[in-house]
Formats: C-alpha cells, structure tokens, sequence
C-alpha cells in the first residue's frame, strides 16, 4: 500500500495538479492522468486502485502497467508517496 505524503498542498492547473511539500520544499506537476488518479484515492492506494480508477475513467491506455509502474516509482522518489511494504 502507498500511503500520500500529508504535508502536501495541491493546486489545480490546466495541464494537471501542482503538488508542494511543505517539508522539503519540493514541487511536482502531475499530468492531467496523473491527477484524476491522484484526486480519486484517498490517503493511501495500491496500484489496483489506480488501475481501476483509469480502465473507469479513460478510454484503453497501452501500457498501463508499466504506466502506473513508473508513476509509482516517480510518486515514491519524489516523495509525494510512502510505501508500507504491504503491496
């Protein structure tokens, strides 16, 4: 499970969502993709979670697994999200 760093502030863009944490000073964009999934979970996910909310709310996307794959890996090393270990 992955679980949302809490210390973040969103901002809605036209391409996406601007995310800010606090702590580190960071800032990401995330694509407009990337936004509806991060706006349809809660506080934390698995990446079942975000693959539902896409084949839900997108049309086929090739590639998803691997898609999602390195969203998580980009979400976890940029510290936007933790991992608990229970994927």
């Amino acid at each position: 499970m992955y679980i949302k760093n809490l210390n973040l502030i969103d901002k809605e863009t036209e391409n996406g969502l601007l995310l800010f944490d606090t702590d580190s000073g960071r800032m990401m964009e995330l694509n407009i993709t990337a936004r509806l999934m991060w706006q349809k979970t809660g506080t934390s996910f698995r990446k079942e979670d975000l693959k539902r909310i896409i084949e839900e709310d997108c049309a086929s996307i090739m590639n998803l697994d691997e898609d999602l794959s390195d969203f998580i890996k980009m979400a976890l090393k940029s510290g936007l999200v933790t991992d608990d270990g229970k994927n």
